[in-house]
């Protein structure tokens, strides 16, 4: 990876090693005990994992506000819970159609360089989304938003394995789960009041500010260099087809892509159907913008919470059990037909929020360790288009039944459909057995460093 000509130190945990008379002095992240298999104690300990995690909490802040503020900005603009999921097909078209090309890009170039690109670009395009007016317009932006996603999120995948052990893999997901929890606890609510008091606007503006934020705590990571092998001889386009095949037939990737695909139906009714929800069928009318923050916060809220204790449950029963259960928890959207009291509702989304983190941190888990390091660009790409597929499909789907049959009936039926179907296909994709029997592959011999000012 290029660095800086100018003499900086690289400050990181463990030993130092010097790369010339003039050359920056770097410290490898992975010390004895950690090479050997036992995990750190605290893995925001070390600086590069530290880096990357700051930049993905602020990132995350700034979509914790526009997952309250886009959809209450697409509500009022088109005034149809149809149309609104149009605006959220248009977002997720780009995931799919440009996954292949941006997997072989992460498996090309700095991943480091495409984050800090990404970031910047998505902080102009978002700062644009106040002055919409027209449906069209909102979708523009968000589509040109999600071609930046495209590129941001299988590189931010793929550079934690790059940073940690793998004795450390689950304990940086966790932390990270936890983190972006947390924010997203805070985040909705603070959306929500922005728009409250002062509309869209500030709450877009703010979400500029927290990609710019990102970008300069990431600015000072360093990644070590992908093992390509021998790709970069090879065309683009078999590159593109070697991702597509690991995620076909691949078990554990195969059978979490179609997991989480059906599991993007809940993501969909959160979004649509849950705003409708509030306003008409629990009757909050104008402050249906506030309390629909306040349920997001609560689910967030069991997310930090089940994060927290995602560890020590995994300790006792096992991943695999661990995302099992997770993959049950839409079964708590049920009770949402019978249009409970505000009490019971938070009491549902808090405990679907506690279970989900499980299954999240679970999965995530499996993945990064049944994918060489060389071919999680692609992976991951190929991985995020079949799962955004889904989402695309559950949008639609949603915003038609949402109208149709109302938002209580689109609730429970999400809930039983995926809460049940979901630990069905684990089952039958094959990647419950391969899970069972799974062994992680090894890691980079070398890890990420940070620099920091001389």
């Amino acid at each position: 990876m290029p660095v800086p000509s100018h003499e900086r130190k690289r400050t990181v945990l463990g030993h130092s090693t010097v790369d010339g008379d003039d050359g920056p002095d770097r410290i490898d992240p992975l010390d004895g005990r950690e090479r050997s298999g036992e995990p750190d104690r605290g893995v925001l300990a070390l600086p590069a994992f530290r880096a990357l995690w700051a930049a993905q909490m602020l990132a995350s802040l700034g979509e914790s506000l526009s997952s309250v503020a886009l959809p209450l900005l697409a509500y009022a603009i088109t005034g149809s819970a149809q149309l609104a999921s149009q605006v959220f097909v248009a977002r997720l078209l780009p995931l799919i159609v440009l996954a292949p090309l941006s997997g072989v890009l992460v498996d090309r170039v700095d991943r480091r360089r495409l984050m800090l690109t990404t970031d910047i670009v998505r902080a102009g395009l978002v700062a644009l989304i106040p002055f919409a007016r027209e449906g069209w317009q909102l979708a523009l932006l968000a589509t040109l938003v999600a071609i930046n996603d495209a590129v941001y999120r299988p590189a931010a995948l793929a550079s934690v394995p790059m940073v940690v052990s793998p004795a450390q893999l689950v304990r940086a997901l966790s932390a990270t789960q936890v983190g972006t929890s947390a924010i997203r606890v805070a985040g909705p609510a603070i959306g929500a009041a922005i728009i409250g008091f002062a509309g869209a606007g500030p709450a877009f503006g703010l979400q500029a500010v927290c990609f710019v934020l990102a970008a300069v705590a990431l600015w000072p990571l360093r990644l070590p260099p992908v093992d390509t092998g021998t790709s970069r001889q090879r065309a683009v386009r078999q590159e593109m087809w070697e991702g597509l095949q690991t995620v076909l037939r691949n078990p554990v990737v195969r059978g979490t892509a179609v997991v989480e695909a059906l599991w993007q139906t809940v993501t969909a009714v959160l979004a649509i159907a849950l705003v409708v929800y509030v306003e008409r069928s629990l009757g909050f009318g104008a402050a249906g913008g506030r309390v629909y923050a306040l349920v997001m916060a609560v689910f967030s809220g069991g997310a930090a919470v089940g994060a927290l204790a995602a560890g020590r449950v995994e300790a006792r029963i096992g991943r695999t059990r661990l995302m099992a259960i997770g993959y049950l928890a839409p079964l708590l959207l049920v009770p949402a037909v019978a249009l409970p009291p505000l009490p019971i509702l938070f009491a549902c989304f808090f405990a679907l929020g506690f279970t989900d983190a499980w299954a999240v941190i679970a999965m995530q888990a499996y993945l990064a360790e049944s994918v060489p390091d060389a071919l999680r660009g692609r992976v991951y790409a190929g991985w995020n288009a079949a799962v955004t597929s889904g989402a695309a499909t559950a949008f639609l789907a949603v915003g038609w039944l949402t109208t149709a049959w109302g938002p209580p009936l689109t609730l429970a039926a999400a809930g039983l459909l995926v809460g049940f179907g979901g630990p069905l296909l684990l089952w039958r994709s094959g990647a419950l057995a391969a899970m069972r029997s799974h062994r992680a592959l090894a890691a980079p011999a070398r890890a990420g460093t940070v620099e920091a000012s001389p």
